[in-house]
């Protein structure tokens, strides 16, 4: 499964733990059980050989303090997020009073040192904070928390100046065409996505500023951002940042920083020209699919993942509509069927997914042989053109079934939006998202986010129909046939590569069915 000679694997264990971590058991033709079960093999046979001190908690009896405590405890959380502890604690000794920051730090290492647990620094964290809520309850010592969120890299908005904050937020209000009919409004409302974006921009340049050595209180004005020379420290602290390789946000930024220059700033044609001038330095993205998009469409070079794929809304229902008592997590698991499943035939944008409403969006045909519709309008739209999709009836079925019987069950009410909470509330497209790539990998193996089943999309049709630049680029929605063919020319030229193989291979295999003539002997 790590793809390496035993020989050659280090017997240690961490590392060892973080690779099986990464391996998804769909992908390597086992089920999530088996796995499990070879890595508690792998373990005993650790043990057996004494090369290593393992970790095995499960044996290991209470000791009566802590037996006590576990007793008192009437929450399952706190039995299942202590259980573990408890049994280290008391192979070691160290009684429930006894706990503090240290006893933890040696319990977690043990933990890191002499198992395969897959989530060790989850587990220092639920233990901590269970710890606490039992801690204020039975009088015990709190302990410190761990955390492990990544430091902030971009410069806190606190840090800078109240004028750069009002300058900013009158210029996204400008963008977003508050007042229409004022004297100076923008000839063109940004859209909301446009303006989260910009503000995005923005808070990347002020960071890389800030890094390049300009005090916060320097900044005053969106205007200290595109002067000549602090717009030059932007760039190559940008450029610093990714190694001066192509990157697609770095020349964004550059761009949206001469457009605020030009706009709002009202800098003059000579600076204009000399930022202009400096963003052409700026390495230009090559046309066509990122190196990430490529390793994704890849995996669908074997048929049997594209197999996989369209299978699993399947089995995932199946799974739905045996549960006698629907909850949070049927809802879940329903909303991933729906989601790869309305993808893999209608492959929106994440937003609109996200979006999806009954009676606004999706139209269910109420006859056996009425078709049913899923609609955006343009407004709605990244490239304001109006999309419209026939839904396969398989899709149908699910949507009405999960509208009026599995999510009403749920909700206490037929929801109006495909993808709810538990409590009716829209689902955020960051959820959405994390819902249908994980369903995806835990129980089909695959590695594809909701926007790349765009692209899946494309390099279905062009695998069948070489050249069909124009299906792409309707069903994707693209304004320009350029966009199309600059985004998918390379799947097209590997279609051209292997046909090209295939010609060749006939060409010998016809030589080798032709009989060779005998030369005719002659005089020499």
């Amino acid at each position: 499964m790590l793809r390496e000679e035993l020989a050659r694997i280090p017997l240690d264990l961490p590392a060892i733990s973080g690779k099986l971590a990464r391996v998804d058991p769909i992908a390597v033709g086992v089920s999530a059980k088996t796995l499990a079960n070879l890595r508690s093999g792998f373990l005993t046979a650790v043990k057996a050989s004494g090369l290593k001190l393992v970790q095995r908690s499960a044996g290991t009896p209470l000791s009566p303090a802590w037996a006590g405590l576990i007793a008192q405890l009437s929450g399952k959380r706190a039995h299942l997020g202590l259980s573990r502890l408890a049994r280290y604690a008391s192979a070691n000794g160290i009684d429930p009073e006894q706990i503090n920051d240290a006893s933890i730090e040696s319990f977690i290492a043990a933990v890191r040192e002499g198992s395969l647990h897959r989530k060790p620094n989850d587990l220092h964290r639920q233990v901590t904070l269970i710890w606490n809520e039992v801690a204020k309850l039975s009088g015990f010592r709190p302990i410190t928390v761990a955390s492990f969120r990544v430091p902030a890299k971009r410069v806190d908005w606190a840090h800078l100046t109240s004028s750069f904050g009002k300058d900013v937020e009158g210029y996204l209000g400008w963008c977003s065409g508050t007042d229409v009919f004022a004297a100076d409004a923008r000839s063109r409302a940004l859209a909301p996505r446009t303006l989260k974006l910009r503000l995005n921009q923005i808070h990347a340049a002020v960071t890389a500023l800030v890094e390049s050595g300009v005090k916060p209180s320097e900044i005053n004005s969106l205007a200290d951002l595109v002067s000549p020379e602090n717009f030059k420290r932007i760039l190559r602290r940008r450029l610093a940042a990714v190694g001066d390789r192509e990157n697609a946000f770095n020349r964004d930024l550059a761009e949206a920083l001469v457009q605020i220059g030009r706009e709002w700033v009202k800098l003059g044609p000579a600076v204009l020209a000399e930022l202009k001038r400096l963003t052409g330095k700026v390495p230009m993205p090559a046309a066509g699919l990122t190196s990430k998009n490529k390793a994704s469409l890849r995996q669908f070079d074997d048929p049997a993942v594209l197999q996989r794929l369209i299978e699993l809304p399947n089995r995932l229902w199946a799974e739905v509509k045996r549960e006698a008592h629907p909850n949070f997590r049927t809802l879940a698991k329903a909303q991933a069927a729906l989601g790869v499943a309305i993808l893999s035939y209608m492959p929106l944008r994440p937003a609109n997914l996200t979006a999806l409403t009954f009676g606004v969006h999706l139209f269910m045909g109420e006859g056996g042989r009425a078709t049913s519709t899923l609609e955006v309008p343009a407004g709605e739209m990244k490239n304001d053109i109006e999309t419209a999709f026939d839904i396969p009836p398989q899709v149908t079925k699910m949507l009405v079934e999960y509208r009026d019987r599995i999510a009403s069950k749920v909700i206490g009410h037929r929801p109006e939006r495909v993808f709810v909470n538990a409590n009716g509330s829209p689902k955020s497209q960051a959820t959405v998202t994390w819902l249908i790539k994980t369903y995806l990998q835990r129980r089909a193996g695959i590695l594809l986010t909701p926007h790349q089943f765009r692209h899946l999309s494309a390099k279905v049709i062009l695998d069948a129909e070489p050249g069909s630049f124009e299906t792409v680029g309707q069903l994707l929605g693209h304004k320009n046939r350029k966009t199309t063919v600059n985004y998918y020319t390379g799947i097209n030229t590997r279609r051209a590569a292997r046909h090209h193989q295939r010609l060749i291979e006939r060409t010998l295999d016809a030589q080798k069915t032709t009989p060779r003539r005998k030369k005719r002997g002659g005089a020499h």
